[in-house]
C-alpha cells in the first residue's frame, strides 16, 4: 500500500513538473510574440515614412525642374527687328545665340540689291537689336565703308527710332513738336521707314531739320 501511495506521490510531481515547464515555455513563446509585433510594427512604420519623404523629396525636386525650365524658356527668347534689303523686313522671336544669317531666313532672305559685302552673317545677335541691311547703292554712294547697322537700345544710346518711338519720344528729337510728331507716326501707320532719309516725306520735316536730326535717330 506504502509503495502505491509513493508511486502516486511521483506520478503527481512528473505531472506538476511538466505543467511548470509548460508554463514557463508559454510566457517565452508569449515575449518572443510581443517582441516580433513590436518589430513588424516599427518596421511597417519605418517603411510608410520612407514612402512619404521620397514623395516629398519627388515633388520637390519636380517642382525646381519646372520652375527652372520656366526660366530657362525666358531667357531662351529674344526679339530682333531686322530691316533694309530683306525680303520680309519685321519683329522675329530667335532663340539666345542665333547668328544673323537665321534672321535673315526668317525675313525671307537677301534682296537682290543687298550689300552682302558689308554683312557679317556669322555675328551673333541680342535681344533688342535692331538690324539694317544696307543695299549695294547706299554702299556705292558712301564715301565711307558700309556695313551693317546694329543698334542696340541702351539708356545712353542717343537713338530714337523713328518706326517705333512713342510721340513723347519723338519730340526729344530737335525741331520736332506735337504737329510733327503726329505726321510722323501717321506716316509709318502706313508705310514703314527703311532709311532715315525716309522722314523726309513728312510734311513739315526739310533738310535743315533733318540735319540736326539725322545722328539722333535710327530706323
Amino acid at each position: 500500500m506504502r509503495k502505491e501511495i509513493d508511486d502516486m506521490d511521483g506520478i503527481a510531481c512528473k505531472i506538476k513538473s511538466l505543467f511548470g515547464d509548460l508554463i514557463a515555455n508559454r510566457q517565452a513563446l508569449i515575449k518572443i510574440l510581443s517582441i516580433a509585433v513590436i518589430l513588424a510594427i516599427a518596421l511597417i512604420l519605418k517603411i510608410h515614412n520612407s514612402g512619404e519623404h521620397d514623395i516629398s523629396v519627388e515633388a520637390a525636386s519636380e517642382s525646381a525642374e519646372v520652375a527652372e525650365t520656366e526660366a530657362e524658356s525666358e531667357v531662351d527668347e529674344i526679339f530682333i527687328d531686322i530691316g533694309g534689303a530683306v525680303e520680309k523686313p519685321g519683329v522675329y522671336k530667335v532663340a539666345t545665340g542665333t547668328r544673323l544669317y537665321e534672321v535673315v531666313e526668317l525675313a525671307g532672305g537677301l534682296r537682290t540689291d543687298a550689300d552682302t559685302n558689308s554683312v557679317n552673317q556669322a555675328a551673333f545677335v541680342e535681344d533688342g537689336a535692331k538690324i539694317i541691311i544696307p543695299k549695294a547703292s547706299d554702299s556705292q554712294n558712301n564715301e565711307t565703308d558700309s556695313n551693317v547697322e546694329i543698334v542696340i537700345p541702351s539708356s545712353g544710346s542717343g537713338y530714337v527710332n523713328i518706326n517705333t518711338a512713342s510721340k513723347e519720344e519723338l519730340k526729344t528729337l530737335s525741331g520736332i513738336g506735337d504737329v510733327i510728331a503726329d505726321r510722323i507716326i501717321e506716316y509709318r501707320s502706313n508705310k514703314r521707314f527703311s532709311k532715315k532719309e525716309d522722314i523726309l516725306s513728312v510734311n513739315g520735316i526739310g533738310d535743315a531739320i533733318f540735319e540736326k536730326i539725322k545722328d539722333q535717330i535710327s530706323i
